[in-house]
């Protein structure tokens, strides 16, 4: 290994923050479930001005001001200047707490300054490093999807659903593009507590799947699996999903 190369890798490692590795999904779930689908639309859009901005050599602890175009932000993420702000309001309530390796807690404001500036089309945000490199990470792991795809999806379980399919897409090319979950499965992945699968289908995956069809490149076919356990009628299983394109073409390896 060249020395450069070496000094990028120990760069790399401690940049890192010692947490958990669910923490991101506790971030993102923390989000939705504070401030609906429009706090993760204006995530994504606070990550593509955050690529931009030079943070290698930023403790974690030092917060960082950006200034954004308001009519950008507006086009980007779709939203009425009315929601932008009762979302902005909303993120500033949600703290991210983290646990690190030797038992220490710290806790920081997912947004901790904002500013609608008056007569001007500008936004100010202050954010911690540690929260923007999340943010930033939020997107790589949770958008091999089309941003497009993403800004014209309004509800939180298609937007879920969204990032499962993108992930299933992009399986390796010698693994079939689809995946099997359990009623236990479903649930936890979308936050609910349905007993019965003929109510989470109704609820949840059918919806999702009208609005997917019409608005996202990607999309699915399902298949309810049953099996019988004695009398009565057949147990529900599980159910296989698998991807389809917007023209409902099925993925295959």
């Amino acid at each position: 290994m060249l020395p450069s190369e070496y000094k990028k890798k120990k760069r790399e490692a401690n940049r890192k923050p010692k947490v958990h590795q669910k923490i991101a999904n506790t971030f993102i779930e923390n989000a939705i479930s504070k401030s609906n689908i429009s706090a993760l639309k204006t995530l994504y859009y606070l990550s593509t001005i955050l690529t931009k901005v030079d943070m290698e050599n930023m403790k974690d602890n030092k917060i960082i001001g950006i200034k954004m175009d308001k009519r950008e932000m507006l086009k980007f993420t779709d939203l009425s200047i009315q929601t932008l702000v009762k979302t902005t309001k909303q993120m500033q309530q949600t703290s991210i707490t983290f646990y690190d390796d030797d038992g220490g807690i710290e806790g920081m404001s997912l947004l901790p300054r904002y500013h609608f500036v008056p007569n001007k089309n500008i936004v100010e945000i202050d954010l911690y490093v540690r929260i923007a490199r999340m943010i930033i990470d939020v997107k790589n792991k949770y958008t091999p999807m089309n941003i497009k795809d993403l800004m014209h999806v309004k509800s939180k379980h298609s937007l879920r659903f969204l990032a499962l399919l993108a992930r299933i897409k992009n399986y390796d090319e010698d693994v079939p593009k689809r995946k099997k979950m359990t009623l236990e499965n479903l649930n936890e992945f979308f936050g609910v507590n349905y007993k019965k699968w003929s109510m989470l289908e109704k609820t949840i995956l059918k919806p999702i799947k009208e609005e997917l069809d019409l608005n996202a490149k990607l999309s699915f076919i399902y298949e309810s699996n049953y099996e019988n356990l004695g009398r009565g009628r057949p147990s529900f299983r599980d159910v296989t999903i698998d991807l389809i394109d917007n023209n409902g073409n099925l993925f295959t390896i």
